[in-house]
C-alpha cells in the first residue's frame, strides 16, 4: 500500500470516527423522536403503524417517552396532532399537559384519519382510563382520509354504502409522513443515481439524529420545496411585509382532500361524521368526557391576506379551498349539534394570531410550528376551565 492510500484511509476513518462521536454527542442534547423517521409496517385495520419503540416512540408506537398506567386527557388525531414541524415537547397534547397538570397522552400519527381515531379510541385509549378524550378533526384531509379506510380495509366494509361507485381512492395521499421505497428502475444511469440517492437519504434520515438536524434548517427546506415543484406540485408564496408574513400554500394539494363536489370526499364526510357520533357514544357509556378540536387549514386561518387576492397566482383554486372548508365546517358544526357532541373550533384564535406572531412555518408546510400548537392548546385550555373541567 503506497503512501497516498495509506493517507487517505487515515482521513476517512478520522471523519466516520468524527462523525460517530458527533452523532453520539447530539443524541445527548437531542429526542431522536424529534428527529428520526420512525418505521412503518402494513396494519390490517389502521392501513399502517409505527413499531413498537421505533425511533424513540413508546411501547404502543406513538410520541410518547412511554405508555403510562393511566391518563387525565388523550389527544388523538393525524400529523397535526402529532406534531409535525415541532419538537414533541411543543405539540398541542404536550403544552396542554403543562397548561392542566394533567398527563396527557398523545395517541396520533399522520395519515390517520376518523377512521383510525375510532379504532383508538376503542383499543387503546379506554384502557388508559381518561377522563376526557379529545379528538383533533383536521378538515385538510380527514375527509379523503376516511374515505380510503373504508373502502380500502375490510374491518370496515359494513359501513360502505352499497350504491356508491368506489371509482378512485383519495386521488392524493395529502399525509406527512416518510415515502415509502421505491422499486430500483431499470432505464438510465442517471434515474439509477436518483434511486440510490434516495435510498442513501432515506437510511441516513431514519438512522441519523445528526443528519437530520442539518437537512431541517432552512436551507433543507427550501431545497425540498424546490425538488416538490420541479416534480409540478403547485406552490404559492405569499409575503406581506406589513404583518412580517412569508410562508407558501399548497391550495392545490388541499383541495384535492375538501373539494365537496367530488363524491368521494362528500362519502368521507359522512363517513367522518358517524364515527365522531360513534366516539362520542362509546365515549359517554364509558363515563369520558369527549371533544372535537376542528383544526382549520393554514389556508383557511390565512384567509384575511389571501382569499380574493387575484395578485397571487392560483387564486381561484385558494378562493374555492376556503369555500369548501366553510361548507364543510359548517356542515360538521351541524352535525355535532344534532348529536350533542362538544366541539371546539380553533379557526378564530389561529387567525387572529396571524398579524402579530409566526405561526407556521415560512414554507408550504400546512402544520402549525410550536407557536400555532400553543394557542391550540390555549384555547382548549380556557375551553376547558369555561366548562370548570380543569
Amino acid at each position: 500500500m503506497n503512501d497516498f492510500m495509506k493517507k487517505s484511509l487515515i482521513v476517512l476513518a478520522a471523519i466516520i470516527l468524527s462523525l460517530f462521536l458527533a452523532e453520539g454527542v447530539t443524541r445527548v442534547f437531542y429526542d431522536p423522536v424529534d428527529y428520526l423517521w420512525p418505521r412503518q409496517t402494513p396494519d390490517e385495520i389502521l392501513r399502517f403503524r409505527i413499531n413498537p419503540g421505533s425511533r424513540a416512540h413508546d411501547s404502543w408506537g406513538f410520541r410518547n417517552k412511554s405508555v403510562p398506567e393511566r391518563a387525565d386527557i388523550i389527544a388523538i388525531g393525524d400529523s397535526q396532532t402529532y406534531g409535525i414541524s415541532a419538537l414533541a415537547r411543543y405539540t398541542w397534547p404536550e403544552t396542554l399537559q403543562r397548561l392542566t397538570g394533567k398527563e396527557v397522552y398523545n395517541l396520533a400519527l399522520g395519515g390517520y384519519g376518523p377512521a383510525e381515531y375510532s379504532y383508538l379510541l376503542e383499543q387503546k385509549a379506554l384502557r388508559l382510563k381518561p377522563a376526557l378524550i379529545i379528538v383533533g378533526f383536521y378538515l385538510g384531509n380527514d375527509l379523503a382520509d376516511t374515505y380510503e379506510a373504508v373502502y380500502t380495509v375490510p374491518y370496515w366494509e359494513h359501513l360502505r354504502d352499497p350504491d356508491f361507485s368506489i371509482g378512485n381512492v383519495a386521488e392524493t395521499d395529502n399525509r406527512e409522513k416518510p415515502e415509502k421505497k421505491k422499486s430500483p428502475p431499470s432505464r438510465s444511469l442517471q434515474t439509477r443515481l436518483k434511486y440510490m440517492t434516495y435510498v442513501i437519504t432515506d437510511w441516513f434520515a431514519g438512522h441519523s439524529v445528526l443528519y437530520r438536524i442539518v437537512t431541517e434548517t432552512y436551507l433543507g427546506d427550501m431545497i425540498r420545496q424546490r425538488r416538490m415543484m420541479d416534480r409540478g406540485e403547485e406552490i404559492v408564496m405569499f409575503r406581506d411585509n406589513e404583518h412580517g408574513i412569508d410562508t407558501g400554500f399548497t391550495p392545490e394539494t388541499r383541495l384535492q382532500g375538501l373539494d365537496l363536489t367530488r363524491p368521494h370526499l362528500q362519502e368521507g364526510l359522512r363517513l367522518a361524521l358517524g364515527f365522531f357520533n360513534r366516539m362520542n357514544e362509546v365515549a359517554g357509556k364509558n363515563g369520558i368526557r369527549f371533544l372535537v378540536v376542528m383544526i382549520p387549514t393554514k389556508e383557511t386561518v390565512f384567509a384575511d391576506f389571501i382569499e380574493g387576492n387575484d395578485s397571487l397566482p392560483g387564486s381561484p383554486k385558494i378562493d374555492r379551498l376556503i369555500d369548501n372548508e366553510r361548507r364543510a365546517n359548517e356542515i360538521a358544526k351541524s352535525y355535532f349539534e344534532e348529536h350533542n357532541i362538544s366541539y371546539l373550533d380553533v379557526l378564530e384564535p389561529l387567525r387572529m394570531a396571524v398579524p402579530y406572531e409566526q405561526i407556521y412555518p415560512n414554507n408550504y408546510n400546512g402544520h402549525s410550528n410550536k407557536n400555532g400548537y400553543r394557542i391550540i392548546a390555549e384555547s382548549i385550555y380556557q375551553y376547558l376551565r369555561g366548562k370548570q373541567e380543569y
